[in-house]
């Protein structure tokens, strides 16, 4: 049975300054996401700012746990919308995809950057919360498989890494689009997906 993941608890100010952060990026860029920048934004001192994380590696930090906290929870409730298995996939495609575009890609931009600065401890968290998602996906193509809606010979580890990447491939040329296409509108990816695990 799929399971509620626990994300960490944060301060209302530390959510005020993870919805700055993401503000920023979208707005500005990532190379504008700097505590100076964040502090003028919210109309506060450095030393002010400096009480609720140690520098943009924190922020970083906050940042993830933000995703983890959001996308899971949006990916939890997607899966258990209902009890058919291609259901469940189809309504976890649907909702990551309308979740990064409300959010204009910040998942992907984040994690971008992360690999881009070379922080261990950071990279090991965001694999955490992927292998998660890893996690939610194999479940249900397990229960796919049980009920006999999907073939036996699937490598769930495979699958789910490509059902992963059709999202993150889409919403990175959502992204190089300026934007521009309909998110939601695309779901022949998902058709080939399930055309390669149903029997």
């Amino acid at each position: 049975m799929l399971e509620m993941v626990l994300a960490k608890i944060i301060t209302d100010k530390q959510r005020d300054i993870v919805a700055c952060a993401r503000r920023i990026i979208v707005e500005k860029g990532m190379e504008h996401l700097t505590t100076r920048e964040i502090a003028k934004e919210l109309k506060m001192t450095d030393g002010a700012l400096y009480r609720h994380f140690k520098g943009k590696r924190n922020i970083l930090d906050l940042l993830v746990d933000d995703i983890e906290e959001t996308l899971m929870n949006v990916v939890m409730q997607a899966a258990f919308s209902t009890k058919d298995p291609v259901r469940k996939l189809e309504n976890i495609f649907k909702t990551h995809l309308s979740y990064a575009e409300q959010r204009k890609g910040i998942s992907f931009i984040v994690i971008n950057q992360i690999l881009s600065i070379r922080d261990k401890g950071l990279q090991r968290k965001v694999f955490g919360v992927i292998n998660k998602y890893f996690r939610v996906i194999k479940i249900i193509l397990n229960e796919g498989i049980s009920q006999g809606r999907f073939r036996k010979e699937i490598n769930l580890t495979s699958a789910s890494i490509i059902f992963f990447g059709m999202v993150q491939s889409m919403v990175t040329l959502w992204g190089l689009s300026g934007f521009r296409l309909k998110l939601n509108k695309n779901r022949l990816e998902l058709k080939r997906f399930l055309s390669l695990v149903k029997l």
